[in-house]
């Protein structure tokens, strides 16, 4: 008998990507027979505020930064439309040859390849964890660490890098903030208690965190915490969205093994066919 692969089966899943960022994860829910939903978590804004970009850049050039982590595609293409906008795209490209740069998954190190940088490393596991993981065997008490990034970005990171004796700088380059759309969010509250959702799927901690604050304008986190878990299935990609969503005692039904939205969905629909 041939056995076919699992689908969504029809089913909702919500996506809490910003927008401008979800059409292609919606496109992949599409293929496997769901129905994307959009509910952007977070809003995506740019920081007037050029100054940290400039010295980042001054320091890669002297050839003193040992590495440069890059966590996503946004950290990519917001770190180098600061330098579009002061005109250092070419001292930035040139101050990056003299460290290791990794791009913490294939998408961060394809966005980084497109700007016309070598990525030294993409550790095997697409999260913080996989990236401590590789640093921890390379010895970086001592070593210079930059990592350019969101405002918003928990200090796990920095604090557990500080911890194994790095000398660790987060460089700021946009801010997540928290969308203001309020027809939005009520259509999200309505559409949820009228179980029209069957899945929610969280790809950061911020993510999760910002979803409860809208919704919480709207009802108790305790009547939240019961309607997701009669009615939604959670899935979180990665452990530290897993964590996330723990502290805000949300229990997470589904985790991929590979940190990949691709791989959340494989997943989501595999646990759909073992009910």
């Amino acid at each position: 008998m041939v056995q076919t692969a699992p689908t969504l089966k029809g089913k909702t899943v919500a996506l809490t990507r910003p927008t401008g960022q979800a059409e292609e994860a919606g496109k992949l829910i599409k293929e496997k027979n769901g129905v994307p939903y959009y509910i952007p978590a977070i809003e995506i804004r740019s920081l007037s505020n050029s100054e940290p970009v400039k010295q980042f850049i001054t320091e890669l050039q002297t050839g003193k930064v040992d590495y440069v982590i890059l966590m996503s595609t946004n950290g990519v293409k917001h770190l180098f439309e600061v330098a579009q906008s002061i005109n250092q795209v070419g001292a930035l490209q040139g101050g990056l040859v003299k460290t290791s740069v990794i791009g913490v998954g294939p998408r961060t190190a394809q966005e980084l390849e497109a700007y016309g940088v070598r990525v030294d490393l993409i550790p095997e596991k697409y999260s913080s964890e996989g990236l401590l993981e590789i640093l921890a065997a390379k010895e970086v008490a001592g070593k210079v660490i930059r990592i350019p990034r969101t405002t918003s970005a928990a200090p796990i990171l920095k604090n557990q890098l500080v911890a194994m004796g790095a000398n660790v700088q987060e460089v700021h380059v946009y801010e997540s903030g928290l969308p203001i759309d309020e027809n939005l969010k009520n259509k999200f509250y309505e559409d949820l208690t009228n179980g029209h959702i069957d899945a929610v799927l969280f790809g950061s901690g911020l993510s999760a965190k910002n979803i409860f604050k809208m919704l919480t304008e709207k009802t108790s986190m305790e009547h939240l915490q019961r309607l997701l878990a009669e009615k939604v299935t959670i899935v979180a990609i990665g452990p530290t969205t897993a964590q996330a969503l723990k502290e805000l005692n949300i229990k997470v039904d589904v985790i991929p093994k590979d940190y990949l939205f691709e791989e959340a969905l494989s997943a989501l629909s595999e646990y759909w066919a073992k009910l």
